[in-house]
Parts: C-alpha cells; sequence; structure tokens
C-alpha cells in the first residue's frame, strides 16, 4: 500500500503508535517507523518530507524487525493500521464532503436540517473506527492494481470499484472508504454527477495483475 505522506501524517502515524505501543520508548518507535517507510533514520525522514509530500509504502517487516532488534516485541499491523489511519485523516481533509458512505448527498424531503447534519457527521465519525481501517486497506489493495492517468475514467464508479475490492479481498468495503483510499493514493477524484455519493477518479482502464493484499483487514 503506497499512499502520499506529509510530516502531518508522520506526526498522526507516531500518535497512533504512541497510543498503540505505549510500552515502547518514544526514539524506538520514531525510528522503527522511519524504517518502517523506506528511510534510514528519523532524522532523514523528516529532511526528506519537510519539502512536497512523498509516495511511501508501510513495509511492516522492516517496521518490526528494528523493534525486535531493540528487544520490542510488537504484534504485526501496527505500522499498517497507523499508516492507513493517517491516510484517511489525509484524505478528510482534502475532502470535508466525505463520510463513510461517500459523498455528502441533498437531505430527505422529511429530513431535517439538524437531522441530516448528525446523520453526516455520524458517518464521518466512522471512517476512523476499526473497520473503516479495514476497508480502506482492502480498498488499496485493488487500488494499487491501477495507474493514475491525466484524465477521469468515467467508465469506472467508486460504488462499481468497491465491489470488486470486497471480491478480491473477500471483505466488506464502503463506498466512502473507497474514495478515501483514492485520494490518499494521490488519485483525483470528482462526483459522478450532481447529488451523488459516487466518484470517478483518474485511473487506468485496466487494472495489471500485480498489487498489494491488504495486510490485517480480516
Amino acid at each position: 500500500m503506497k499512499l502520499i505522506i506529509t510530516l502531518t501524517e508522520v506526526e498522526r502515524m507516531k500518535d497512533a503508535l504512541r497510543e498503540a505501543l505505549p510500552y515502547v520508548k518514544s526514539s524506538h518507535r520514531a525510528e522503527a517507523l522511519a524504517r518502517g517507510l523506506g528511510w534510514p533514520t528519523n532524522a532523514s525522514m523528516r529532511a526528506a518530507l519537510a519539502g512536497s509530500p512523498v509516495e511511501a509504502r508501510a513495509d511492516e517487516h522492516a517496521f518490526l524487525n528494528y523493534l525486535r532488534k531493540h528487544a520490542f516485541e510488537v504484534q504485526s499491523g501496527s505500522l499498517t493500521r497507523s499508516f492507513a489511519l493517517a491516510g484517511i485523516r489525509r484524505a478528510m481533509d482534502l475532502e470535508p464532503a466525505l463520510s463513510h458512505f461517500g459523498y455528502r448527498v441533498p437531505k430527505d424531503r422529511d429530513e431535517a436540517f439538524e437531522e441530516a447534519e448528525m446523520r453526516f457527521q455520524s458517518s464521518r465519525a466512522e471512517m476512523l473506527d476499526d473497520h473503516a481501517i479495514d476497508e480502506f486497506i482492502r480498498a488499496a489493495a485493488l487500488l494499487s492494481r491501477f495507474g493514475r492517468r491525466k484524465s477521469l475514467n468515467r467508465r469506472r464508479g467508486s460504488y462499481g470499484l468497491k465491489h470488486d475490492a470486497e471480491r478480491m479481498t473477500g471483505g466488506y468495503v464502503a463506498n466512502g472508504m473507497f474514495i478515501a483510499a483514492a485520494l490518499a493514493m494521490g488519485f483525483s477524484a470528482m462526483r459522478t454527477h450532481s447529488g451523488s455519493p459516487n466518484a470517478h477518479f483518474n485511473i487506468s482502464s485496466k487494472e495489471s495483475a500485480a498489487g498489494d493484499m491488504p495486510a490485517q483487514a480480516a
């Protein structure tokens, strides 16, 4: 799973890892994170991210190997999930109208504004739940099979693609989490039409045989 990251995402991953691994020293968490994202040290990672955003991959083995060398036993999946959570937060920052369901839709005719707002905010908060992280990872597994093109691919929409991700991974993927994964991976996204919760992306027309399979997304 490759995502676009900045120093903001690094800090968010550090926060998530601090919560998940409180028994690991802060300096070791930071250095393990750097190894897991492909840098030799925390300092070199921060220097590389001081400028423009960078595409990075989460290497769970490198992350765990560093911690084990320093006598910390950590359950596999800690890095992948913190990486995915940071990606979700980045997508939420990029698209304030996105929720677990998809893009915000007009309120129902008989629905009060307050009820519609509460429904949207509840669905948006759901994007940070554990099950939504799993869905994001499954979506990214499918999206990693596609390249980017300059224009939107209007032949494929998020609702159909999320079903492809479900068939490939064997688990549920919400429409909004598929859109979030695409945004976090650097794809462009646009509503399929006004008022729709679904999106088109600038994905290639055909997927490759190679791709990431989800880690800890059961």
